[in-house]
């Protein structure tokens, strides 16, 4: 009798090659198969983590006024109010400045790095003199109280500004000596309220930074914008090691 190649009783038997992905791989897990769970809470702690070390980086980094831009960004998007620690200081100068009706000669700015205080030159001083008038000199004494209290751990820059008119004496040979010796004036009334000497910074400036022209298009000297240029700027900032330096 004739018998099967394969042997007699013995059933076919069927292999069936797996069917493959187009990478190569088995695809035992079908269109469902997207990763471990853990996986995505994984990559999400590190994303957040990674954030967080930026931003130290940042904060260690950056200037005050970029740290408060960020502190002020963090609390609005938080839903919250933001307010610079140098508000309290604006505030209690601003207080003072319309107690005394000086509101049209002094300005106060609360800034994101501290607090300016910008003065009119009419207020402040005669052409080529270091002596502050007796409404300014008042203003200073008041000013000095109030940072004596409120800014002990702050720097203070005080800038001196002049007008263009040259000036050329035994003592004051250049607008340069002019700026300085105004700018001392001011510091050394700071000092003597009880202001921290070390971290007092006068500036003279000369007449390098007016806020009107001197002059008119013919050179002909404009008397009024002259004595808004005559002034003192006052600048308050936290106190860092870079703050020491540059104002």
């Amino acid at each position: 009798m004739d018998q099967d190649s394969h042997g007699e009783g013995h059933e076919q038997e069927h292999y069936e090659m797996p069917h493959l992905s187009h990478g190569g791989h088995d695809n035992d897990h079908g269109d469902e198969g997207h990763g471990e769970p853990w996986l995505i809470s994984y990559a999400d702690l590190m994303t957040l983590l990674f954030g967080f070390f930026v931003l130290m980086y940042v904060f260690a980094s950056a200037d005050e006024s970029v740290k408060e831009k960020i502190k002020k960004s963090v609390s609005e998007y938080a839903g919250g109010e933001y307010t610079t620690e140098f508000k309290e200081i604006a505030e209690n100068l601003e207080d003072r400045i319309k107690e005394i009706d000086l509101e049209g000669e002094v300005s106060v700015f609360d800034t994101l790095d501290g607090v300016k205080i910008i003065s009119r030159g009419t207020l402040f001083f005669d052409s080529g003199s270091t002596l502050l008038k007796p409404k300014a000199e008042a203003l200073i004494f008041d000013i000095a109280r109030i940072l004596s209290k409120k800014a002990q751990n702050f720097i203070i820059f005080v800038e001196g500004h002049t007008d263009d008119s040259p000036i050329n004496t035994l003592y004051i040979p250049s607008n340069w000596e002019l700026s300085s010796l105004r700018a001392g004036t001011v510091v050394r009334i700071f000092e003597e309220v009880g202001l921290n000497r070390e971290k007092l910074r006068p500036i003279g400036l000369s007449d390098t930074q007016p806020v009107l022209p001197n002059r008119d298009k013919q050179g002909n000297p404009i008397p009024v914008n002259q004595a808004e240029n005559r002034r003192i700027v006052i600048n308050i900032k936290k106190f860092t090691s870079e703050s020491a330096n540059t104002r």
